[in-house]
């Protein structure tokens, strides 16, 4: 499909509703800048536009109003005149604010340094946050001018800090730390304007050979190349433009100078090294005249008196080479890729970082050694966020049509996304104690805190609290189950009145931080008189309301929770039933401002029975695996996807039942009337209303439905409870036996369902992460990674290692959370990198800390020094007695009795690398490393240095809000897209991409995803440019959102590899290979099954580019990798043989030509027969290769009698496949493959010809034809 019918068809987008076009543009900024007279200037602002870049003429106009009159969605060009009287046209569509076009000068090289203006028209200021449209007197051609304002004390400082951000290049050890939201990203470095290499072109050496630590069978697993190499870095540096730029000791100014305008002193120091001391007045900044000794505020002596309204313009004018330096940092921050720029939308943090450097940064010392300071100061002055208002308003907000709907769903993922950003940081201050706890008299474990209008508790056992479920374990759980059920309640509460917390839980040196908005009122008044819903002593006494009846019944149902009554637990009169529809030990609380709020929600879903031993109440299936066992704690229960998964089962078992019921009655009817004589007559109704109440019947007895004459499947999360009395009417037993038969279902289907995925290659995870959300996906909870161990064939040695890493990763991550609780700070690098030591070391190489030194101290005959009198609990630990704990810890929370000693052992036995479990150790616990290549080894000391370690960094968990109407069209897409409508699949995917970049903005892991299949469709629809730009985006976003080595990362490189080489970027392609083969090796080693499609994408290129050594060791170690997974012969290793046969042919080795050849012509002929074309082909072929290997026989028979030229044995012709063929044999291995699919005779010409060649997305599985040789 040619590129201009491709962007024709992304105009013609799907509407939704009546206002997509203006849900698009809001999402904007106004990017389209026209300079006259000018060079053209960067000015993205981080958002998509919709607007086309020139609009038509009747676009454009704004046609007359009557009075009163609001005016239609269009796109306006207006004048923006500039203090200097430059002018330049943007382009806006007026439903946008005035703010839109602030950031549009803050993107353009020329005014992005100014900060203190107004916008006026008609010497009228106007307000930034007015939309352009209602603006009196603002229509398209209408003159904005720029007008410099008066400077006050907040407004100086903000611009100060703005200069001092610009005239820095962001830093790579900020980004590693998600400073200021940013994080680590490869593809700019990488770039994708390479030219192809010219096949003329001798002379130049091919950029595309790879390095030695990524060849098949090379053990090396550096992690220095895993960030951007500071060589790398060092070439894209622009020198400094200023060494520092800090405030003056002698701020605030004095009366007396207040009074004569003076609002700020600041003094910077230049490359130059001179310091130039400043004062900034209302009018703006002057050079004043102190120096080293003598404090002077007004102008310096001998200089004109010149006063510029902006810092930059002053500098420029001392210092030549920050004129220079600044202009070439704003002109390379301006190339940089705007999604480079733009924060993530949740911090970032990476497990490897670079070396640290410290910066003379005066401000920034300034902000970061005040503890209190929250960031918003310089923005709202003495204000402190609600964040409770502001999260439940958004949620109140109208969602009529699509327009509410998308500024609603964009509020509530601001605001969130701010209070996660605050809560991590509050989390950190609470950890590292800079924050006061509301009750410093009690025990430090049980100390409570309010930061920034946040409520922090740790993770504790609070006044035994937990002491009948597990105590601290228990208490560790609880908040995972709240975040859970908050997650729950937040999806099914979506459009009731019913409030939820807004809540994130922090992992964060060992703690667990639990942050909470505040419900208005709760810290005035005691919990007893605050609860009107629930129970506050563990269902002794229960409390009812009826305005919360009716606000959770809806949830309720939503949630599969059965309503369920039970006595309030009061003596005398005041005994009575009350109805609850949820746990008991869910409160409500109505808070000051008349909401009716929901919290404690960890039991939310049904317990889990199999690690309830006390229950005793499992099914014979779960006996036989081992169940019920004991467990650290009490607090279990299964997952809401299991529910959901569960109750679809039933549903499809009850309708099967009760089919099959009636066809059976049918039978027998018509059985009985044959022998009788009779013509089968119709049903009358009373037969068929009685046949009908006879299915449901057997229906409901098969599913053990709560009610016999229909469906009912529902769980009261309070049946098994012994502390809360239920009525009599309540039938326990059958809400008991449905609890027990769910699971079962996650024993005997979704356990072994799962595993066969993993066998059959259907579901591929590349590290414990994805093996986890994967799990989560299918509602398998991670204490059921041991039977999933137990399950796994020990043929699949990836699988095992995959299991395996995870299970020590995961049990070692709870034996170290309690150690980092006993560090101090100045010892908390010296603790990770011993701990590290202990994990990755050699069997008995590392001792405890606290162990004797053999070397003996300084003075003659002293004695050996010791701190084990004062050791801390982790200086104790040693490497066997961390692998024991280990092993201890996987047998009580798994339920695998795991017998490894040491990292070497789990690498024998399991095949799991150390760098694999290095890196998900870091990442599970929150440590960052020196990114630097470690020798994992060594023996006789630690692996590991204090040096090494640097920096903590927290984990965080928490609810995303989506944008709703974006994943619909989403899922419509793909499911034209799997029908074959590629067309209207683009146009649905097309239009959620631009719904999603109006909700997130143009940075999240969701529009990743969305542009991706974009990207995809972009390519089979014949627009390769194009899906390269998208599938850039892609790649960027998943880079900086998920990380540098995310398994999602790994996925977008290879796919972006592929639509490079179809652009003719063939070193580009091949570099960006080669990194996910390093990072996949690092993550999950070389037997992975996606390394097989990663060596198979090499292979092809390599032969293409005559690399045929090469290609032929990637192509080999492809078809092993999938020959070891268990993959079986099919479409993709035919074309790799294929492929290998030739490169085999042109080295004339034609032997093992021969041989690959003929696995290919075997699975052609087994998939599609003796006639069908690519079997007569690869006939054709190992006709011409067994002619070839004869003549060259013949030829090496007479070279050998000297009759033959020793010239003539090179030689044999092979011809070279065309780049299309190249081409379609990467469509394969990427799993994409293209078929004719025709239509009905009955069809039109015109439907026909557009059906003819319909390629199909799908996994390329083993079937019996090429239609189910298809990629998902």
């Amino acid at each position: 499909m040619p590129a201009k019918t491709v962007d024709k068809k992304k105009e013609e987008v799907v509407e939704v509703g009546d206002a997509v076009a203006s849900s698009n543009s809001k999402s904007a900024a106004a990017a389209a800048v026209v300079d006259k007279g000018s060079p053209k200037e960067n000015s993205d602002s981080g958002h998509e536009s919709s607007a086309s870049g020139t609009p038509d003429v009747e676009r454009a106009m704004t046609p007359e109003l009557k009075e009163g009159e609001v005016p239609e969605e269009a796109v306006y060009i207006l004048h923006i005149e500039l203090p200097s009287s430059d002018r330049f046209d943007v382009q806006v569509n007026n439903t946008e604010m005035l703010q839109e076009i602030h950031q549009v000068l803050l993107e353009r090289e020329g005014t992005c340094h100014r900060t203190c203006y107004t916008l006026q028209l008609d010497g009228k200021p106007l307000d930034h946050f007015t939309e352009i449209r209602n603006v009196p007197g603002l229509k398209s051609g209408s003159t904005l001018s720029v007008v410099e304002e008066p400077y006050t004390l907040r407004e100086a400082r903000i611009h100060v800090r703005h200069v001092r951000d610009l005239s820095r290049m962001p830093e790579q050890g900020d980004a590693a730390s998600a400073v200021d939201g940013m994080s680590l990203s490869y593809l700019p470095i990488v770039g994708l304007g390479e030219k192809k290499q010219e096949k003329g072109d001798k002379d130049k050496t091919f950029e595309g050979m790879p390095p030695e630590y990524v060849l098949p069978g090379a053990k090396e697993r550096p992690l220095s190349s895993v960030i951007p190499s500071a060589a790398a870095l060092a070439a894209n540096k622009t020198p400094a433009a200023l060494k520092n730029l800090a405030l003056s000791p002698f701020n605030p100014p004095i009366p007396p100078r207040k009074l004569k305008g003076d609002v700020l002193y600041i003094f910077a120091d230049t490359v130059e090294k001179r310091r130039v001391y400043i004062t900034c007045c209302s009018q703006g900044f002057y050079v004043n005249g102190s120096d080293e000794n003598v404090f002077k505020p007004t102008h310096a002596a001998g200089q004109k008196a010149v006063i510029y309204h902006s810092l930059v313009d002053l500098l420029a004018a001392v210092s030549p080479i920050f004129k220079k330096n600044f202009t070439l940092l704003i002109k390379r921050r301006a190339d940089r890729p705007i999604l480079d720029r733009l924060p993530t939308p949740y911090p970032q943090f990476g497990w490897l970082a670079p070396p640290a450097e410290a910066i003379e940064d005066g401000l920034r010392a300034d902000d970061a050694t005040q503890p209190h300071r929250v960031g918003i100061e310089e923005h709202l002055p003495g204000q402190i966020r609600d964040w409770n208002e502001e999260l439940q308003t958004t949620g109140e907000l109208p969602r009529e049509n699509l327009n509410e709907r998308l500024v609603r769903d964009r509020s509530i993922f601001k605001i969130h996304s701010d209070f996660i950003a605050a809560a991590v940081k509050g989390a950190q201050a609470v950890v590292e104690g800079n924050v006061m706890a509301i009750n410093p008299a009690d025990e430090p474990k049980t100390h409570m805190y309010i930061w920034n209008n946040i409520f922090f508790s740790l993770g504790f056992d609070v006044k035994d609290h937990y002491k009948e479920l597990g105590g601290d374990a228990a208490a560790f759980a609880a908040t995972s189950a709240d975040l859970q059920g908050v997650k729950a309640y937040s999806a099914a509460c979506d459009d009731s009145k019913l409030a939820t917390l807004g809540m994130a839980i922090v992992d964060y040196k060992g703690f667990r931080v639990t942050a909470q908005s505040i419900i208005p009122g709760i810290l005035e008044r005691e919990q007893e008189q605050s609860v009107v819903y629930g129970s506050i002593d563990f269902g002794k006494t229960v409390v009812s309301h009826e305005k919360y009846h009716e606000l959770l019944e809806k949830p309720a149902s939503a949630l599969k929770i059965l309503p369920h009554e039970v006595w309030n637990g009061k003596e005398g009169e005041e005994s009575k039933m009350v109805k609850l529809y949820t746990s008991f030990e869910t409160k409500g609380i109505i808070g000051n401002d008349s909401r009716y709020y929901v919290l404690d929600l960890l039991r939310t879903f049904p317990p889990d029975v199999h690690y309830l031993p006390e229950l005793d109440r499992v099914s014979d299936a779960a006996k036989e695996a081992g169940y019920p066992r004991a467990f650290p704690h009490k607090l279990v229960a299964y997952r809401n996807e299991l529910v959901n998964v569960f109750v679809e089962s039933r549903y499809v078992m009850f309708v099967r039942t009760a089919t099959y019921h009636i066809q059976m009655k049918a039978k027998e009817r018509k059985e009985k009337l044959a022998a009788e004589g009779q013509t089968d007559a119709q049903l009358s109704q009373e037969e068929a209303a009685e046949l009908n109440a006879e299915a449901m019947l057997k229906g409901a007895e098969a599913v053990h439905s709560l009610r016999t004459d229909e469906f009912d499947i529902r769980f009261n999360p309070d049946c098994f409870s012994t502390t809360v009395k239920h009525a009599e009417t309540e039938d326990l037993e059958a809400q008991r036996r449905l609890v027990v038969d769910c699971g079962e279902f996650l024993l005997t289907q979704q356990l072994p369902g799962f595993m066969a995925d993993l066998v059959d290659c259907t579901a591929i995870p590349i590290d414990g992460d994805s093996l986890v959300d994967q799990m989560h996906a299918r509602g398998i909870n991670v204490r059921y990674l041991g039977q999933l161990v137990k399950l796994a064939p020990t043929a699949q040695s990836w699988l095992r290692a995959l299991l395996g890493c995870e299970l020590v990763v995961r049990s070692a991550k709870h034996v170290l959370r309690v150690l980092f609780q006993s560090v101090k700070a100045e010892r908390t690098a010296a603790a990770a990198a011993h701990l590290l030591s202990c994990l990755l070391g050699a069997d008995g190489a590392v001792e405890s800390v606290s162990e004797p030194a053999k070397k003996k101290s300084g003075k003659k005959g002293g004695a050996p020094r010791t701190r084990t009198a004062t050791a801390a609990e982790w200086e104790l630990i040693s490497q066997k007695s961390l692998w024991k704990s280990i092993c201890e810890e996987a047998s009580s929370y798994y339920g695998y009795e795991l017998e490894v000693s040491s990292a070497d052992v789990l690498s024998e036995e399991w095949g799991v690398q150390k760098t694999s479990l290095l890196r998900r150790i870091c990442r599970a616990v929150g440590v960052q490393l020196l990114a630097k290549d470690y020798n994992l080894s060594v023996t006789g000391r630690p692996i590991f240095v204090e040096d090494d370690i640097q920096n903590v960094f927290p984990v965080t968990k928490h609810r995303e809000p989506e944008a709703n109407d974006a994943k619909r069209l989403y899922t419509r897409g793909t499911q034209e897209m799997a029908n074959g409508r590629l067309k209207e699949a683009y146009e649905f995917i097309a239009e959620s991409v631009n719904l999603m970049t109006s909700v997130y903005g143009a940075m999240h892991g969701e529009l990743a995803q969305a542009l991706r299949t974009l990207a995809r469709l972009s390519y089979i629809l014949g627009d390769p440019a194009e899906a390269l730009a998208q599938q850039h985006r892609a790649a960027i976003m998943a880079e900086r959102c998920y990380g540098l080595d995310h398994a999602d990362t790994l996925t977008e490189y290879v796919n972006l590899a592929h639509m490079a080489f179809s652009n003719l970027l063939v070193p580009t392609a091949l570099k960006l290979l080669y990194r996910a083969r390093h990072l996949l090796l690092i993550a999950a080693g070389e037997n992975h099954p996606f390394m097989a499609t990663i060596d198979g994408n090499i292979g092809v290129i390599l032969f293409a580019v005559q690399e045929f050594d090469l290609a032929c060791k990637f192509i080999q170690s492809a078809e092993k990798i999938a020959a070891a997974a268990g993959e079986t012969k099919r479409l993709k290793s035919a074309l790799l043989n294929h492929v290998m046969a030739r490169a085999h042919a042109c080295r004339g080795d034609f032997r093992t030509a021969l041989v690959a050849e003929k696995e290919t012509f075997t699975v052609y002929k087994s998939i599609f027969g003796d006639d069908h074309e690519k079997t007569k082909e690869s006939n054709e072929c190992l006709r011409q290769l067994t002619q070839q290997a004869v003549q060259f026989q013949r030829r090496m028979q007479d070279a050998s009698k000297g009759t033959t030229n020793l010239a003539q044995l090179l030689p044999i012709n092979v011809q070279q496949p065309s780049l299309a063929t190249i081409i379609d044999i990467l469509n394969v291995v990427n799993g994409i493959i293209v078929f004719s699919i025709r239509e009905p005779s009955g069809e039109s010409k015109e439907e026909e010809e557009e059906s003819a060649t319909q390629p199909i997305i799908q996994d390329v599985t083993e079937k019996a034809n090429l239609e189910e040789e298809a990629l998902d």
